[in-house]
C-alpha cells in the first residue's frame, strides 16, 4: 500500500497529446497548497495499489522506453522536464487511434511517499481526455459574479500509472488504471509495456469475479442457492492451495448438468494457479451477501454453509396474493 498523506509535490509538467505533440517547457516546483493537494487527488484516485505491474522487454529491459525515461529521472531529478518530454513522445507514437482521445498529459514526481514503512520517490502520470464545465462564482464588490470554467474533475478516473522507485538494485514498482477496458491495449501494452508483477494474486482475482460472475447470472439457482454457492466457492478457495476447475466444480456444485460444467471450465480453466491469500482477502468484500426484492427490502446474510443457508430461510409461494415470499428462521434478535 502506497501512502501519500504526506507527500510533497516536487516537479510537474503538462503536455498536450493529439495528432500533434504539444511539449511544455517548463517544469513547475511546489505548488501552492490547494493546487498540489488537486494535483495529489488527480494522481492516485481510485488506484488499486495492491494489483502491482512491472516493466518487461522480450529481450532487455533496457530497450523498454518507459523503465529506462523514469529510472533516469529517479537517478537524476535534474533530467525531469527531458525525460517527462520522452514519455510524452512516446505516448504519442503509442496513441496512433481514431478512437484514442486528445488530451493533456500530467507528469508529477512525489517525494515523501510511504511504502512499506520507507520514504519512496513516486512518478505519477496521468492521461486526461475530458472536460467539464463548472460553476466559478466570486463575490466581488457585494455583486455576486458567475462563469463557466471548462476544467478537469480531478476525482474522475483516467488513464493513470504510478511509478515507485524501490532503490537502485531492485526494479520499480508499477500501478495503473485504465479509463476503459478498450484502453488497455494502447495505455499498458503499448505506452507502459508492464506485466503483472505477482500471477498468482491476478490469476486468483480473476477466477474469483468469473465464478461469481456465473453463479449470479445462472437463472436456474434461487437467490438462496446463489448465496450458498458464493459462499462455498469462497470456502474453497480459503482451504486450497491451488485452484483446479474440475476439483473446484465438484466441491461447490453437487449436481452440475454437461453444459453447465463446459460453461464453468471455458470461463475459468486459464487461471488455474496457486491460490493468492491477500487476493481472496481483496474478492470476497465485492461477494454478494444481500437478497434483494422488488418491494425494496434487503436480506442481508452472512451465513457460510449452503445448508444452514437452506435450513435459516424459506421460499414460498402464497396463492391467496399470488406473491412470493421468504420465511426466516432465528432463535432470538440480536
Amino acid at each position: 500500500m502506497l501512502e501519500v498523506s504526506d507527500s510533497k509535490l516536487a516537479q510537474y509538467v503538462v503536455h498536450y497529446v493529439s495528432d500533434t505533440l504539444v511539449l511544455g517547457e517548463e517544469a513547475f516546483t511546489r505548488p501552492e497548497i490547494m493546487l498540489e493537494a488537486a494535483f495529489t487527488q488527480l494522481a492516485f484516485n481510485k488506484l488499486d495499489f495492491e494489483q502491482q505491474y512491472e516493466f518487461f522487454h522480450e529481450t532487455d529491459i533496457g530497450l523498454n522506453e518507459m523503465y529506462t525515461y523514469v529510472k533516469s529521472i529517479f537517478d537524476n531529478e535534474n533530467s525531469f522536464l527531458e525525460q517527462s518530454k520522452h514519455i510524452a513522445t512516446h505516448l504519442h507514437s503509442a496513441s496512433g487511434h481514431p478512437n484514442i482521445k486528445s488530451g493533456e498529459l500530467f507528469i508529477g514526481l512525489f517525494e515523501n511517499c510511504l511504502m512499506s514503512t520507507e520514504m519512496k520517490k513516486v512518478i505519477a502520470i496521468v492521461k486526461i481526455d475530458e472536460k467539464e464545465m463548472f460553476l466559478d462564482v466570486k463575490n466581488e464588490q457585494n455583486k455576486v459574479i458567475v462563469n463557466g470554467i471548462d476544467g478537469i474533475n480531478v476525482k474522475k478516473i483516467n488513464n493513470m500509472a504510478v511509478i515507485v522507485d524501490m532503490g537502485a538494485d531492485e526494479a520499480p514498482a508499477v500501478f495503473m488504471k485504465t479509463k476503459r477496458k478498450e484502453d488497455v491495449v494502447y495505455w499498458q501494452e503499448r505506452f507502459l509495456k508492464v506485466k503483472v508483477a505477482d500471477e498468482h494474486y491476478h490469476k486468483t482475482n480473476l477466477a474469483l469475479t468469473e465464478c461469481k460472475k456465473y453463479i449470479l447470472k445462472e437463472e436456474s439457482f434461487t437467490n438462496t442457492e446463489k448465496l450458498g454457492l458464493l459462499n462455498k466457492t469462497l470456502d474453497y478457495f480459503r482451504n486450497e492451495e491451488e485452484f483446479q476447475v474440475n476439483d473446484y466444480i465438484e466441491t461447490v456444485f453437487e449436481k452440475t448438468e454437461p453444459a453447465q460444467k463446459d460453461i464453468i471450465v471455458n470461463k475459468v480453466k486459464p487461471y488455474e494457479t496457486v491460490i493468492s491469500d491477500s487476493a481472496i482477502a481483496k474478492v470476497e468484500k465485492s461477494y454478494k451477501r444481500k437478497i434483494k426484492l422488488d418491494s425494496n427490502i434487503e436480506i442481508q446474510v452472512n451465513v457460510r454453509d449452503i445448508e444452514q443457508v437452506d435450513e435459516l430461510i424459506e421460499v414460498g409461494y402464497d396463492e391467496a396474493t399470488n406473491r412470493k415470499f421468504y420465511k426466516i428462521y432465528f432463535q432470538e434478535e440480536a
